[in-house]
């Protein structure tokens, strides 16, 4: 949002209560994906968003966002078939064709079923080959951070991390500022400012007493696991082969990152998977690649996020836009439903507060 809102010409300061990226987004699974998910529901529209912010991505920060094979077995007489992949990639190329470009990465194919075998050891009962596609995954998190805070012009005092707003300032109905304290000192001041936009994500619900915008009553963590991964492409898998919920597996600093796993957590405020969370995930893991060993594997790192669900009892999860304005006049709360689109979310946004700023 700080960069959308730079591009139209003005100066933002961004205030975070700890680190950047320090919350969901640092923690995401970092697959920039290209929305082949939505053609099994025919949601031909946020295909066409999910394809137009992977472009952006790759376009913009190519050299910290890479190209990402996934490899995805299918199986007979399952939804998760040779037949609906097959389908998949005729529409997507018919619809490339409709809007006269070429996609940014190479296209989806189906590959044999004895090279993914011996490969990935996946179960073999009914397997007819698998899907191979590439999304983009995000290959250093930090660097693209820095370089989009830079591109931003978030330098010199603009840039306040570990400091929380506490307070939102309003004159006369109309936002006039917010009051910020320093975490490691205790000190405060107001910053002054027409316009605020709350983009808290999980907490943006939570602060200035403000019930605007989705419950976060789903926990959702990834995992990395000291264990050495076969191969260079990611592999998504499920408990029962072909049907159900799917899980990636891929290669990170030659370790296995896995993810991503969901569990209820109505009324928490804080990410916080416990040991029974993690092994059930692992327990998970096992039975859709028995033979891998992955519950016996070490857990070298445990990423968490708090998500948007549906309707607040965290059984369903909700990847829409979600986007509030003038609540009080000249504050805003923008919660993003995916990392992918976000870039466009904010881009959105400022077109919508500034219309009359032209892009710089």
């Amino acid at each position: 949002m700080a960069l959308a809102a730079a591009r139209k010409g003005l100066k933002p300061v961004l205030i975070e209560r700890s680190e950047v990226a320090g919350g969901a987004t640092g923690n995401s699974y970092g697959i920039i994906h290209g929305g082949l998910r939505y053609l099994q529901t025919l949601d031909l529209a946020r295909w066409h968003r999910s394809r137009r912010a992977q472009r952006w991505f790759l376009g913009n920060y190519p050299q910290f966002v890479s190209p990402l094979p996934c490899i995805m077995p299918l199986y007979r007489g399952c939804f998760r078939s040779p037949i609906a992949f097959r389908a998949a990639a005729i529409l997507e190329a018919i619809l490339f064709g409709m809007l006269g470009g070429e996609p940014p990465l190479a296209r989806l194919r189906l590959i044999p079923a004895d090279p993914v075998r011996k490969t990935f050891s996946v179960p073999g009962r009914g397997l007819t080959g698998a899907a191979l596609w590439y999304d983009a995954s995000i290959t250093d998190l930090g660097g693209l951070m820095s370089s989009m805070l830079n591109d931003a012009g978030l330098r010199d005092g603009l840039l306040l991390t570990n400091n929380e707003a506490t307070m939102l300032c309003v004159t006369g109905g109309r936002v006039s500022g917010v009051r910020v304290r320093d975490r490691k000192s205790g000190e405060e001041r107001i910053i002054e400012s027409d316009t605020v936009v709350n983009c808290a994500g999980s907490w943006a619900n939570q602060w200035n007493d403000q019930r605007i915008g989705p419950s976060t009553a789903m926990l959702a963590f990834n995992l990395l696991l000291d264990l050495p991964f076969p191969g260079d492409a990611a592999l998504a898998v499920s408990e029962r082969p072909g049907r159900g919920r799917s899980y990636f597996l891929r290669p990170q600093d030659g370790k296995t990152f896995v993810g991503t796993f969901y569990r209820e957590a109505r009324g928490e405020t804080e990410p916080t998977p416990d040991e029974n969370d993690i092994r059930a995930f692992l327990e998970v893991l096992d039975r859709a690649l028995p033979g891998w060993g992955l519950s016996g594997a070490a857990v070298l790192k445990v990423m968490p996020g708090l998500l948007p669900d549906v309707d607040g009892r965290g059984k369903k999860l909700s990847s829409r836009d979600f986007v509030s304005f003038n609540r009080p006049t000249g504050f805003h709360t923008i919660v993003g439903g995916k990392l992918t689109t976000a870039p466009l979310l904010s881009m959105d946004v400022a077109d919508r507060l500034w219309p009359t700023k032209r892009v710089a």
